[in-house]
């Protein structure tokens, strides 16, 4: 019984992570948050499951995406490989998507807006590019 009720909780708790981590602050930004927490009280209550579970879980999950984000980074080429895989992708001055030839690229932080660990993708196809330091 008590291996049910922590299998059940810890699907219930993977579906809630998801939702929060990845879907309603993109959609819903801080109200999405807002409604996150107010669902999870109510499963919480209604489902009599354990808080300690739940951060557990959390932490997890938070981890595994954190060693994805890693991994995918550190398979991107840096500028200069970038540039000598893909000798026509620099025109005018511009790098530009060796996928759809678009020149419109925008950087992102591995980790949020001030990570100094960020990587350009093209905003046409959103293929990865290549990936930097910032000093």
């Amino acid at each position: 019984m008590i291996v049910f009720e922590v299998i059940g909780g810890l699907i219930l708790f993977a579906f809630l992570s998801l939702m929060s981590f990845i879907i309603l602050p993109s959609l819903l930004g801080c109200f999405g948050f807002i409604l996150f927490l107010i669902v999870f009280i109510a499963l919480m209550v209604a489902f009599s499951a354990s808080i300690g579970w739940f951060i557990v879980f959390v932490i997890a999950c938070y981890a595994l995406v954190a060693v994805i984000r890693v991994v995918r980074y550190s398979q991107l080429p840096d500028y200069d490989k970038y540039l000598t895989e893909n000798l026509n992708v620099y025109n005018d001055g511009q790098v530009h998507c060796c996928n759809c030839g678009s020149a419109q690229l925008m950087h992102v932080g591995l980790f949020g807006l001030r990570s100094k660990l960020r990587y350009y993708i093209c905003m046409s196809c959103r293929k990865h590019l290549y990936r930097f330091k910032v000093l």
